[in-house]
């Protein structure tokens, strides 16, 4: 992992960083190119001492992707090629590469989206990532070109798919690669001087202590919000939140993630005053750096008063995702027609309707893509926007089918990638977290006096789930309170039942709640303990709208099965 040296911290005694050898990231790519994109390449925005050499001439107009037929940018650059292949600083520890499938070897029946998410992350992990012989429990994903903030994309896109799939995996992966962030970059991140690297990893921390309930993570997430907002808000600029300790830039890439977080932290403490926050930035956002007849995100605002409006994928997503939380919390639909209005320029505007094929020109830029599927996800399932999830479907798929023989993709989604050259994790990456953010089917299986497909949930948290599907799987409970969230279930206005085939190690209660885990409970069913899964029935009174529904088990360690 590179440092760059123009950034300033304390030492952390000796860092420990994973020998590669032969096996990932090698090759001779630009060793230079791990900093921050310049914020304006035309000059108006701030300068960086992490700069590259400019954002390619394209990407200057917000509308340099593709058109429908997938078509645009060549798909050379930096996505392309990667460093020398060592830890960061010349220090090396003797690690192991996480296997997931035999090398090489692709799965014939691979069919869903679903199917093709897991493959596509399983041949990320075997190519990238490593865990430590020297401390156990201690992953990390190798490579160059990169720095703080992409680790915890990375990091999110590990999370996103544990949420969706419960795989044991992934949930191990979560605690492993957090000791080896804290490895490589302590347990205080204020060393860092842009405000926006310690955002990316407060939303991956407050998402990771939703997934396990492990304090560790909310702390630090709380921790390190409360130390950009009281060093970042100033009134400067009619207020925001600076992009870096210098002070003289404003940009969607932390005020848009500190929205988010600021969300997140709402709603797991449940303590409005980080709504109230979230709204506050939010508002600055919409009034300064925001087209409300287009949806165009601009990138910055900068001390001078000059404005770059270079409109970028994450900085679409953010948006998206910040103003979809928003909604979900207050139900305003200003909110929700920002959101859609942004999804639509970012669509439309930025791509003519087809496929991501350009921010390949940049070791930053390269991973944007995976920043907004997370949150067109967010927004498409909890809003029921079909149209957007079979977008981001049609991007997933048109990734998959350009993989290559070690079924790696890049950034340029609708380009062949190249065999025999080395592609940067955070490259072959953007692909992986597309697939891993979308769905075959928009609606999950939830309806009234019907047996519930317990597999179609949409997230879960807490719990781990094992078994192939089609057979007997287990629910294991690795928290209290594990649940398995239904989003955005269609109550007619008939009353009803819901049935679940359900078995428990031993007699047991699950909670049928809404909205929320701890939302209203709607009932409580009593599980039997047995081998063979048995049908029990929620009554559920008079639901109407659009839900989302929970099913909660609250003490740690109780196993279910169903089929």
């Amino acid at each position: 992992m590179r440092f760059v040296d123009k950034l300033k911290r304390p030492a952390l005694g000796m860092l420990l960083v994973l020998a590669l050898g032969t096996t990932a990231c090698g090759g001779s790519g630009d060793a230079d190119g791990a900093g921050r994109e310049t914020q304006n390449s035309q000059g108006s925005g701030a300068e960086s001492d992490r700069e590259e050499s400019g954002r390619a001439e394209g990407n200057e107009t917000g509308s340099s992707g593709t058109g429908s037929n997938g078509t645009g940018s060549n798909g050379t650059g930096s996505n392309g090629t990667g460093s020398n292949g060592t830890g960061s600083n010349g220090t090396e520890e003797t690690g192991t590469k996480e296997s997931g499938t035999e090398e090489n070897e692709v799965k014939k029946d691979i069919v869903t989206i679903e199917d093709k998410a897991y493959e596509s992350l399983s041949r990320f992990i075997d190519t990238y990532y490593f865990q430590s012989k020297m401390t156990e429990g201690v992953g990390y994903f190798m490579g160059d070109s990169f720095f703080f903030w992409e680790p915890a994309e990375m990091y999110e896109m590990v999370i996103d798919a544990y949420e969706h799939t419960g795989d044991e995996r992934y949930y191990e992966m979560i605690r492993e690669i957090f000791r080896g962030f804290k490895q490589e970059h302590g347990r205080d991140w204020s060393w860092n001087e842009y405000n926006d690297d310690i955002a990316w990893m407060t939303i991956a921390c407050a998402r990771a202590y939703n997934c396990t309930g492990d304090q560790e993570f909310l702390d630090m997430a709380v921790k390190h919000f409360d130390i950009v907002w009281e060093r970042g808000w100033s009134d400067d600029l009619g207020g925001g939140v600076w992009w870096r300790t210098d002070n003289q830039t404003k940009n969607a890439c932390i005020n848009c993630p500190l929205t988010i977080a600021a969300c997140l932290l709402g709603d797991i403490l449940d303590d409005e005053s980080y709504y109230e926050k979230a709204v506050q930035i939010m508002d600055w956002v919409t009034a300064n750096i925001y087209e409300e007849d287009t949806g165009n995100v601009y990138d910055s605002y900068n001390i001078d008063g000059d404005k770059n409006h270079w409109a970028s994928t994450y900085n679409q997503g953010t948006f998206i995702g910040a103003n979809t939380l928003l909604y979900l919390h207050y139900g305003e639909k200003t909110y929700f027609d920002r959101a859609r209005r942004a999804a639509d320029y970012t669509i439309n505007n930025m791509y003519q309707g087809g496929v991501m094929n350009n921010e390949d020109n940049s070791t930053d830029l390269v991973g944007f893509k995976g920043i907004l599927a997370r949150w067109m996800y967010c927004f498409a399932m909890n809003c029921g926007q079909k149209d957007v999830m079979d977008w981001l479907r049609m991007n997933g798929e048109a990734a998959w089918d350009n993989r290559n023989s070690d079924g790696l993709m890049t950034t340029a989604l609708a380009n062949k990638a190249p065999d025999n050259v080395n592609i940067i994790p955070y490259s072959a990456s953007a692909g992986v977290a597309v697939l891993n953010n979308c769905r075959d089917e928009q609606e999950v299986k939830v309806s009234i006096n019907h047996t519930v497909d317990i597999d179609s949930f949409t997230r879960c948290g807490k719990a781990v789930i094992s078994g192939e599907k089609g057979g007997v799987r287990t629910i294991e409970a690795v928290g209290d309170n594990a649940y398995l969230e239904y989003t955005c279930v269609r109550f007619g206005e008939e009353c009803g039942s819901l049935r679940f085939s359900l078995a428990a190690d031993q007699d047991c209660t699950v909670e049928i709640r809404l909205d929320a885990w701890d939302g209203e409970l709607l009932a409580a069913l009593a599980v039997p303990a047995g081998d063979s899964p048995q049908t029990v029935q929620a009554d559920i009174e008079k639901v109407s709208g659009r839900h989302s529904l929970y099913l909660v088990i609250p003490e740690k360690g109780r196993k279910l099965s169903y089929e």
